[in-house]
């Protein structure tokens, strides 16, 4: 008896549920269906899409009307501010790129399954931009909450599992919560009208808003993504930096930097030092200033790693989704023409020993006519203070003229123990034997982690500098 007692009131609850929802949607439908005030801006169809965004400028200070339909797990003991929603919108300055406006729990009512926000707002003239995210979806029962991400490129794979096991029973598996998903997704979304004025005085535009001078723009686009441009200064110049990328405890995991072509220094990178919370999940990072170039050549390069980018955020992107990775402008008009892009610098290749597997022991001679200054590359595996694979270079005598250390090396993308060093060396004339030689682990071909961003070099070469 007490079992079908239970089937049965476990049927009557998700009746209600059905009754008291179509209810509530027919009742909180979406603004349009119900507003008489002009419309300017509609986010919608978050099934296919994680993020849209669009731009709006007002000519002058004028009040907007917004209205959007997120959702987010229930706080059980306080609400708080920097806990995004897992469906929210927010209105970012296209100038300062600062949010003005973002939903979260102190600013959003309950309505059922879902948070709603609906509220004015008094914006000075000027440019905007409205974004919207859906990056992933929980529920909650009694004291447990659940969440999972929601990756829109593995969706019809993740929609032909069987749900099995205790998670299964409770709704608390992935296919569970990506079946309550669709049924929520396409409720969400903002939408943005006009109480007082003309819509035609509001324009709109296609959001990021580019701004002017911008000579290098590397826009991260996927995971494990690489991107680099190489440009040429004729003069001192002011070089405006925007980046954002992602990064946390003391490593930057998607960041760029930029180098002097031929003294292999580089001159800025992106770290956890200097960069700055940039909304959505804590670790997104955003690093913004200004630096000084001297005449010369340069090259900018941003890194993903396997996890959070445009591709899917696993968590709440951040707030300016749209310049994720490396964007550089001249501020002075009167310095755009001393920038120009150009091909990387050619180098000729004295000796090298790269795609080193694990457990080999390479040696490569080269032969120097003259005493001169070498590029030495290497991409090689080091932990704590130590190389694991290590890279050096020997004189006739068998001395070690120039090694790898992690000390001077720099991340190279990928796993944390995945080193980079790019010097310069000054050797007299005579020959040489360019080393390296790996463990046991973790090398060509064979990663037990997360390979570098450069992964065909990975050994050492020495490249001529004339």
């Amino acid at each position: 008896m007490l079992p079908f007692l239970l089937s049965e009131s476990a049927a009557l609850i998700r009746t209600v549920h059905a009754v008291v929802l179509f209810v509530l949607l027919a009742t909180f439908a979406p603004a349009a269906l119900r507003s008489a005030e002009p419309r300017i801006v509609a986010l919608h169809g978050f099934e296919t899409a994680e993020v849209r965004q669009q731009g709006f400028t007002l000519p002058r200070p004028m009040k907007v009307h917004v209205y959007a339909r997120g959702g987010g797990l229930r706080q059980i003991l306080h609400r708080s501010r920097e806990n995004p929603l897992f469906a929210y919108g927010w209105i970012l300055n296209a100038t300062t790129r600062e949010v003005v406006w973002q939903m979260d729990g102190s600013n959003t009512k309950r309505n059922w399954e879902y948070r709603v926000a609906d509220r004015y707002l008094d914006l000075p003239a000027g440019s905007y931009e409205a974004y919207f995210a859906n990056h992933g979806f929980g529920q909650s029962l009694l004291l447990a909450q659940w969440n999972r991400n929601i990756d829109r490129r593995d969706l019809q794979a993740k929609a032909t599992e069987r749900p099995r096991g205790f998670l299964a029973a409770i709704g608390a598996d992935e296919s569970s919560l990506q079946r309550h998903w669709r049924e929520q997704v396409g409720n969400y979304g903002l939408e943005i009208y006009l109480p007082d004025g003309q819509p035609s005085e509001v324009t709109t535009f296609e959001a990021p808003l580019r701004w002017k001078n911008i000579v290098a723009s590397l826009s991260a686009t996927t995971d494990n993504g690489h991107w680099a441009q190489a440009f040429h200064v004729r003069k001192t110049i002011t070089l405006h930096v925007y980046a954002a990328g992602e990064g946390s405890g003391r490593s930057m995991h998607d960041y760029g930097w930029i180098t002097e072509a031929r003294s292999r220094a580089r001159v800025w990178e992106m770290s956890m030092d200097k960069s700055q919370y940039a909304g959505g999940a804590r670790k997104n990072r955003r690093q913004v200033e200004t630096i000084q170039l001297p005449a010369g050549d340069y090259e900018a390069t941003f890194i993903t790693d396997d996890t959070h980018s445009p591709a899917d955020w696993n968590a709440a992107p951040p707030c300016d989704p749209g310049l994720y990775g490396l964007t550089l402008s001249v501020p002075a008009d009167a310095d755009l023409a001393a920038v120009s892009q150009s091909k990387p610098l050619a180098w000729t290749v004295l000796g090298e020993a790269v795609r080193v597997g694990n457990d080999e022991d390479r040696k490569v001679a080269f032969t120097l006519a003259t005493a001169q200054a070498v590029r030495v590359y290497a991409v090689g595996e080091g932990t704590g203070d130590e190389m694991a694979d290590e890279a050096w270079i020997e004189d006739p005598a068998g001395k070690r003229v120039w090694s790898m250390d992690r000390g001077r090396s720099h991340h190279a993308g990928g796993a944390t123990k995945n080193r980079e060093a790019d010097e310069l060396v000054s050797l007299p004339k005579g020959t040489y034997t360019l080393r390296f030689k790996t463990d046991n682990s973790h090398a060509y071909g064979h990663w037990n982690s997360d390979p570098p961003w450069d992964q065909e070099h990975y050994g050492v070469t020495v490249y001529a500098t004339k």
